[in-house]
């Protein structure tokens, strides 16, 4: 896997170990793959005992009726692929025709689940790295199917080569046994090529950013790891004696990948991917390398399960001493503290228990985490004859002093340890005042929890330094309800663990379209409070408009880990009406969740997916390494479980037209593709925005031979599609501000230049914390003369769609209108109007909730902004938490005021933004791009929005319009071209 990541040869060889053709085995594959060779079985002095084949089983190339109809969440197991399964753990491998994520073929694990205690499959992708350069990437073609129950074991070998050279070969085998909790793999390489190669024989686990944490023991490391920085790989490069993991949602699952025939790994760890295999090393023509790991996967929660049983694996396989258990009990107040899996507690055991500073994360070395019990009580493996501290965890951040202690070589009981009581918050949310929810009543609701005060100093909560930025954290920010500081629920009842003492306002929502309201409390440890919140639904969509989201993300994204029953909730709880399941490279549906839930009439979802290239190819002039080419949605589509990625084509590789050619016989009547995050950054190597990626400048003209990004902009890669044949962008994607401003400037520049594409706005949200659903979102606008306008029907609204018959918004409702000196009425789109005489008028309407602020209005022509103050309109004094929505402000002008004046240099293009007030951004460093002026920063802060930032943290209020074109010549709308 680390073979994607095209790093210079140069930095490989500088910390090389050069290992000589004589210091190679040649057993099993290692010499070469003559087509008949296996390698051996991995870890053969690992023992398992137990009676019997254990429900020992080998399903080759399953068949549709050998799919679950509901998977979990990252199952990927579809037809043709092999499943081993015993009695502890279940195990998909890819068939070769299979690729998946990173790896350009099948052959490597896609789902690891144990069978016992509740887990799922929460593993990605497990594959080989065989080099750190593109074309070292392990490719396999053929298959081969090893042992029987009665044999004793069941096992798949796949062999291939490196991408670029058949003459490097790779032979790999799994195998499963019984009674055991994890699979054995061996992978063989053999260099026949003439020259050296410098070669790193591993597996790569792709983390995927936000699901499982990594961990590896190692002074100054643990759940900590040096960044990693692709031009500087050396930097990041450490050795441990495992790798081992945690999730941070339930159903809960623990892993770890313990080398067989090496006493440590070499690698490196991150939350997006990790690598751990051999040494780097120059291999001569002739030479091979073997890799020998046993890979577990047990129930959680926490990581302690994993740790445990990688130990007893070294014990075993390397002879060391066997680990010892270590157990107490964590108390607060007298009283046993209940762990909720890591939610509230958990302790984390590292070296050294002496001499100075052991707690400075530099300077320890952590060995393993555990998640306390319901009783309090909690049992760990830890290596014997040493000395330990443990340092207990509550909310995301150290609690009481750490504890030091010694073990020999038997069981040591370390007593309780002590930890602040907790505070208990129970909340109530109804939506009428005065009267009680109905038992069993829906009530959809999200509350957040947030300090009343700044935290003067201290510590950020995170979970041991990862995913830093929840205050309180009341849950893994990345995992099921609570997270972060917000939980969600279906019929209003929150019943909640929080830090005490504390004081707190309480918020609860229903989204942009309902009241606010808030609790202030002031709770101390081990004490209880109750609030009762009210938040009423507000009557703002007008007649045929249906709010949608068109970008979110759950637990089938590798870069999510959300349980999708709380992902629903979120979704129900955020007020929308339609959203587009966008997974990354996999077609998904929520329908069972809804069903299940009772609530398949709340909400509309449409299957889709984000289309994610993740493996560096495409070269950009005076660019170091390679790119990918951003990210891309598209729907109406149909999961297919019988096939790879449920449907979804595989993404890399590929230009943006050939992706579009790939979807187009996949969709559902007429297909919506959409460009996601254009300017995005590029994250560990890989590129989220395509226009940032190729270099686009929108200063400048999208001719041919106008830049390098222009010709590629232009080009058909494929049969049909250019790369800039999208129908939708997004012109916002999440709440920034400041991305918003770039987005909204590229887009401008595009309408200028005749390229006319609707403009979308979207949350991109793949948890509770980190962005929220429907913030922002689309108001899809269909015909309110339509006797069927207030039905939604998705063909009819993606059609709305594609035409650009929508606004975006953070909050504001706004309907806008021009109406020509004939009388007719003209909406928001990508049709032209004709406008050739007359007094021609603009109709303006802003409706917003209480608690969303809106001060101005904004009329944009062709790039140029008008502000129309609107304070004068409002009350003196708003209250944010009350139960009227301010609406009905309306402004009607006459459109000539704003559009250039006669004789017309080309036609125009408007649009109109309904918010607080913006300036008109300054590019201030001069990359084409405006940004945040200091005023604007100011009013970030301002504390008026300190209500609607605890919904919606950062933000910036505001709605736009899709662009109206305005034939102001009669001569058929023309761009009015760039500045």
């Amino acid at each position: 896997m680390t073979s994607r990541l095209a790093v210079a040869v140069a930095a490989v060889v500088a910390f090389a170990t050069v290992v000589s053709a004589g210091g190679c085995r040649r057993d099993g594959c290692v010499g070469g793959d003559d087509g008949s060779c296996v390698p051996p079985s991995a870890c053969g002095a690992l023992p398992y005992q137990c009676d019997g084949q254990q429900g020992l089983l080998l399903k080759t190339q399953l068949g549709a009726a050998d799919l679950p109809q509901r998977p979990d969440s990252k199952a990927r197991a579809t037809a043709g692929d092999f499943l081993l399964e015993n009695d502890l753990v279940r195990v998909v491998l890819a068939a070769p025709s299979h690729p998946s994520e990173l790896a350009p073929t099948g052959g490597g694990i896609i789902d690891l689940a144990p069978k016992t205690g509740g887990a799922v499959d929460q593993i990605n992708a497990i594959y080989q790295a065989a080099g750190l350069l593109p074309r070292d990437a392990v490719h396999y073609d053929r298959f081969q199917e090893i042992g029987s129950p009665g044999e004793g074991f069941v096992g798949v070998v796949f062999r291939g080569h490196l991408e670029a050279d058949s003459r490097v070969t790779v032979v790999t085998r799994y195998e499963l046994r019984p009674c055991e909790p994890g699979v054995r793999v061996r992978s063989d390489l053999y260099n026949g090529a003439s020259d050296p190669n410098t070669l790193y024989l591993a597996d790569g686990l792709f983390w995927g950013d936000n699901g499982a944490l990594p961990f590896v023991p190692g002074v100054g490391l643990g759940f900590r790891a040096p960044s990693l920085d692709l031009k500087h790989v050396a930097d990041a490069w450490r050795e441990g004696p495992f790798v081992a993991a945690r999730t941070q949602a339930p159903p809960d699952a623990a892993y770890a990948v313990v080398p067989c025939d090496r006493a440590q790994s070499a690698g490196f760890n991150d939350p997006t991917l990790s690598a751990a295999g051999v040494p780097l090393a120059t291999t001569l023509p002739g030479d091979g390398l073997h890799l020998e790991r046993f890979i577990i996967a047990v129930p959680g929660p926490g990581l302690s399960p994993a740790v445990g049983e990688a130990l007893q694996v070294r014990a075993k396989v390397h002879g060391e001493t066997p680990p010892v258990t270590v157990s107490g009990r964590v108390v607060a107040a007298g009283q046993p503290f209940d762990g909720k899996s890591g939610r509230a507690a958990s302790l984390l055991f590292y070296e050294p228990a002496f001499g100075p500073d052991p707690d400075d994360p530099a300077r320890r070395k952590p060995w393993s985490e555990v998640v306390p019990g319901a009783d309090g009580t909690f049992s760990l493996w830890l290596p014997a004859d040493r000395s330990y501290r443990v340092q207990p965890f509550a909310f995301g951040l150290p609690a009481g002093p750490a504890t030091s202690f010694i073990v020999a070589r038997g069981p040591a009981e370390i007593g309780d340890l002590t930890l602040p009581a907790a505070a208990h918050l129970m909340a109530t949310v109804t939506t009428t005042p005065g009267q009680p929810q109905a038992p069993g009543a829906a009530v959809y609701s999200e509350l957040v929890v947030v300090p009343a005060a700044p935290t003067a100093g201290g510590d950020t909560p995170s979970l041991y330094g990862q995913f830093a930025g929840c205050n309180p954290m009341l849950g893994p920010p990345h995992g099921a309800s609570p997270a972060c500081n917000r939980a969600v629920s279906e019929d209003g009842n929150f019943n909640l663990l929080i830090p005490a003492p504390g004081h707190y306002y309480i918020y609860a929502t229903r989204g942009p379209f309902a009241t606010l309201d808030r609790a202030d409390i002031t709770i101390g440890p081990g004490e209880e409070v109750r609030v009762g919140l009210v938040v009423q639904s507000l009557s703002m969509l007008p007649a045929g408009v249906f709010s949608g989201d068109f970008h979110v993300h759950g637990a089938a994204s590798y870069d999510s880990s959300i349980p999708d029953d709380d992902r629903v909730r979120s979704f129900l709880a955020s007020g929308v009406d339609l959203v587009v399941a966008t997974d990354h490279d996999v077609v998904t549906s929520y329908s069972s969740v809804l069903d299940a839930m009772g609530a398949a009439d709340r909400l509309v979802v449409i299957s889709g997916t984000e289309q994610t290239p993740n493996i560096p190819w495409f070269v950009v002039p005076g660019e170091d390494l390679p790119k990918t080419l951003g990210h891309f949605n598209f729907w109406p589509l149909t999961p297919d479980l019988t096939q790879p990625r449920s449907g979804a084509p595989w993404a890399e590789l590929r230009e943006p037209g050939q992706m579009m050619d790939d979807m187009e016989a996949r969709f559902i009547g007429g297909g919506v593709r959409q460009l996601n995050h254009p300017l995005a950054d590029s994250k560990l190597g890989r590129d989220q925005g395509f226009l940032r990626a190729i270099g686009y400048d929108p200063r400048t003209p999208i001719v041919p031979g106008a830049s390098f990004a222009a010709d590629v902009l232009l080009r058909t890669p494929g049969a049909v599609h250019r790369n800039i044949d999208w129908d939708a962008q997004e012109v916002m994607t999440g709440a920034s501000p400041a991305n918003w401003l770039h987005y909204r400037a590229l887009w401008f520049s595009l309408l200028s230049q005749g390229i006319v594409r609707a403009g979308t706005a979207n949350s991109d949200t793949h948890s509770l914390s980190l962005e929220q659903v429907g913030y922002p979102r689309n108001l899809v606008v269909h015909d309110p003369k339509d006797p069927e306008a207030a039905v939604l029907d998705v063909e009819r609204f993606d059609e709305d769609v594609r035409r650009g018959h929508m606004v975006g918004t953070t909050g504001p409702v706004l309907d806008v209108s021009i109406i020509d000196d004939a009388g007719q009425e003209h909406r928001p789109g990508l049709e032209p109007i004709p406008l050739l005489s007359g007094p021609a008028q603009i109709s303006m309407t802003i409706t917003f909730a209480p608690w969303i602020p809106v001060t101005e209005l904004r009329v944009i022509v062709n790039g140029v902004t008008h502000h129309i103050d609107i304070t004068s309109d409002l009350p003196m004094q708003i209250d944010h938490l009350g139960t009227a929505a301010l609406s009905t402000h309306t402004r009607q002008l006459s459109l000539s005021q704003f559009l250039p004046a006669p004789p017309y240099n080309g036609d125009a293009w408007l649009v109109v933004e309904a918010g607080i007030e913006l300036d008109d951004p300054v590019d201030r460093d001069g990359d084409g791009l405006p940004d945040l002026s200091d005023d604007d920063t100011i009013r970030l802060s301002d504390p008026t929005l300190a209500d609607y930032h605890a919904v919606v943290p950062g933000a910036w209020p505001v709605a736009f319009t899709n662009p109206f074109l305005l034939d102001l010549d009669g001569g058929g709308w023309q761009a009015p071209g760039l500045p």
